[in-house]
């Protein structure tokens, strides 16, 4: 099977980031590498279980290849990892940028904003936040 190599920072990707990261003492800015390749194991995890279930849609916008996330997150995200009061040593995910000033918790959770950026349809994003801000704006 072939593999795609995106980089979500290129220009052809439209973005909505805010570049707006909160300035926490328990948190800390890391390197994109990590995210992109739990972004990567989301996206072709998600391909896989839609195409076992016979869902067809996401396999026919991004074909049946591989994709494996290189250079950065979309501009104006920022990858977090925010550390836990002690005893407690893991941290936690924290990607920042959105324009509700939200954030995502995992790379699963900011898979279906990566993929509304890369069918160019940011408009029409389906996570989590971009829905809440869709309804704030209808009750407004």
């Amino acid at each position: 099977m072939s593999t795609i190599k995106v980089d979500l920072s290129a220009p052809i990707y439209p973005s909505d980031g805010t570049g707006i990261v909160p300035n926490k003492p328990n948190e800390r800015v890391e390197p994109d590498d990590e995210i992109l390749r739990a972004l990567s194991h989301a996206l072709n995890r998600k391909m896989r279980e839609a195409a076992k279930a016979g869902i067809i849609a996401l396999r026919d916008e991004l074909g049946t290849a591989e994709y494996d996330f290189v250079g950065n997150l979309p501009s104006g995200y920022t990858y977090v990892r925010r550390g836990r009061a002690a005893p407690d040593t893991r941290r936690d995910i924290r990607i920042y940028g959105h324009p509700s000033g939200g954030f995502f918790e995992s790379g699963a959770k900011f898979m279906p904003h990566v993929v509304a950026m890369m069918m160019l349809y940011p408009s029409y994003c389906c996570c989590k936040l971009c829905e809440q801000m869709r309804a704030i704006d209808a009750r407004a």
